[in-house]
């Protein structure tokens, strides 16, 4: 009975010391593969590569003629189809966000396989797969507006029923600052703040987070208003899904620092190059050195 207990005993405690698994932070993408009269075509070779990156994996379509990629990073990809017999069929620019679940039937012409139909897809206008509610604040939005602090929070207030409290503080970051938003009514210590799926809430308060990512570091987040998948379980209220940015293919390095002068705001700081092979920078004037300042540089990459 003793030996029992102490296994009983010793189960509970590896339970609690396992770790909590990660959030969905990638995507998905699937579809049904078949010819001009509908009837599947099994067999398929589908190719999914990454546009940004140059990354691709292969699946072929089972005797149904469904083809799925779970776990993809977001971003934009091509899917390529080919099966003895018919044309190629492409589907570029095919967008995935954090957390989507996207569907892409492709119907494969009759002719020669080197033969290629490239057809560009269109952002999706109507969620046809899943029903959560949900609103995407792309990387670009987050780098782009304008933002005191360059604090992300700020984005948050952009989507419907999303409103900040008395307690949110978009100044102060770490334990010194509070995320209290209230999305759709509900308490703001019950919301999920996630970065590349590892949960980033400080779980003593559960009104700040731990980690701020740049705004320059941020490839999208999400947020889960209400109805989202039961993978998102552990807190009650609204799910903030962040995806950081990863590497992909450029043919030019470009890098910046952000300028906020304590006073004078309107000194002039700019970046010039006068020439690809010779980057420099230029201040225009001396600055104090109690102030925040920076230089802009860009440069064409070997």
């Amino acid at each position: 009975m003793r030996r029992h207990s102490l296994w009983s005993v010793l189960g509970l405690l590896l339970l609690w010391a396992s770790p909590a698994l990660a959030q969905k932070f990638t995507a998905s993408v699937r579809g049904t593969v078949s010819d001009q009269t509908t009837a599947v075509i099994s067999g398929a070779k589908v190719t999914l590569k990454n546009e940004a990156t140059g990354v691709s994996r292969s699946v072929t379509t089972n005797s149904d003629g469904n083809y799925s990629f779970p776990d993809v990073p977001v971003g934009s990809y091509r899917i390529e189809v080919e099966s003895p017999g018919f044309k190629t069929e492409v589907r570029s620019k095919v967008t995935l966000n954090v957390a989507d679940v996207r569907n892409v039937d492709v119907q494969l012409a009759p002719g020669g396989v080197t033969e290629v139909v490239d057809v560009e897809v269109a952002a999706v206008a109507v969620k046809t797969v899943g029903a959560d509610v949900s609103g995407l604040v792309t990387g670009e939005e987050a780098r782009e507006l304008p933002l005191n602090g360059r604090n992300f929070l700020q984005l948050t207030l952009l989507q419907p029923g999303v409103i900040a409290t008395e307690g949110l503080n978009t100044k102060d970051k770490g334990l010194a600052g509070g995320s209290d938003i209230s999305v759709s009514g509900g308490s703001t210590t019950s919301n999920l703040w996630l970065v590349d799926g590892a949960d980033n809430v400080d779980h003593g308060s559960n009104r700040t987070i731990l980690v701020y990512p740049s705004v320059d570091a941020i490839e999208e987040f999400k947020i889960q208003r209400n109805n989202y998948g039961a993978e998102f379980g552990q807190a009650g209220g609204a799910q903030i899904n962040i995806v950081t940015r990863g590497g992909e293919v450029i043919d030019q390095a470009r890098a910046a620092q952000m300028l906020r002068a304590r006073a004078h705001p309107n000194v002039a700081l700019a970046g010039i190059v006068r020439d690809k092979e010779k980057p420099c920078f230029h201040i225009s004037k001396k600055l104090p050195s109690q102030w925040h300042y920076s230089a802009q540089w860009s440069m064409a990459a070997s």
